[in-house]
């Protein structure tokens, strides 16, 4: 009985720290845990640089990341505290620029992000079963938006440096297609349209709205 009992013992080994070699003694996977409590194996390339890891936060939530022969992390996946998957894209600096998630309620969204790590472009679901794409200045006002809804249609806006609505263009599922122009206090000053059979009218208006000149 004591055999048995020490030999179940021994297969149990308790440590701060594993470390894998290779032939030549070089580290090529570690098993720890960092100094926040978390565990962590981090997997090795030839030359000692980390390329792949594999940590589990304190909060539970578990993450993946890849690195360069740098040793940078180039892509990281987590799963979140709340239970929503991210995926991060980083650039050799190591800013993020492209994130993809899952939210919540399902909806997927994708973040487009420049060299300083400000969110640009957003690609996302949107209620009702819509589609919506989102682009940004350098200062974060979005500057133009395009939208598709599975029964209104398409619907395009361009604005200026200000935020100012200044251009938006419709295609609804009917047929029809608009264009509106507006000027820098957000009046409309000019509207295109076509109708379903193809015919054509154009409209002119002055600061008040008032129409100026049409035609047919």
């Amino acid at each position: 009985m004591d055999t048995f009992e020490e030999s179940a013992a021994a297969k149990v080994v308790r440590a701060r720290r594993f470390e894998v070699v290779d032939e030549a003694g070089e580290t090529r996977a570690a098993l720890r845990v960092l100094p926040d409590g978390s565990p962590g194996l981090d997997l090795y390339d030839a030359a000692g640089e980390v390329r792949a890891g594999l940590v589990v936060l304190p909060d539970g939530s578990p993450g993946l990341y890849l690195s360069d022969a740098e040793g940078k992390v180039r892509a990281g996946l987590a799963v979140c505290s709340d239970g929503t998957p991210a995926l991060g894209l980083h650039d050799a600096a190591g800013e993020v620029r492209a994130g993809l998630a899952v939210g919540s309620d399902g909806s997927p969204a994708l973040g487009l992000y420049d060299a300083a790590g400000e969110k640009r472009g957003v690609l996302g679901a949107l209620p009702e079963g819509a589609w919506g794409l989102t682009l940004k200045d350098v200062g974060g006002k979005t500057q133009a938006g395009l939208t598709v809804h599975p029964d209104l249609g398409a619907h395009l806006v361009l604005l200026d440096a200000r935020g100012q609505l200044r251009a938006v263009l419709d295609a609804p599922r009917d047929g029809r297609t608009f264009l509106s122009l507006y000027d820098a206090a957000g009046e409309v000053r000019a509207g295109l349209e076509v109708n379903r059979d193809g015919s054509p009218a154009l409209r002119l208006a002055d600061a008040a709205g008032n129409i100026i000149w049409q035609a047919p």
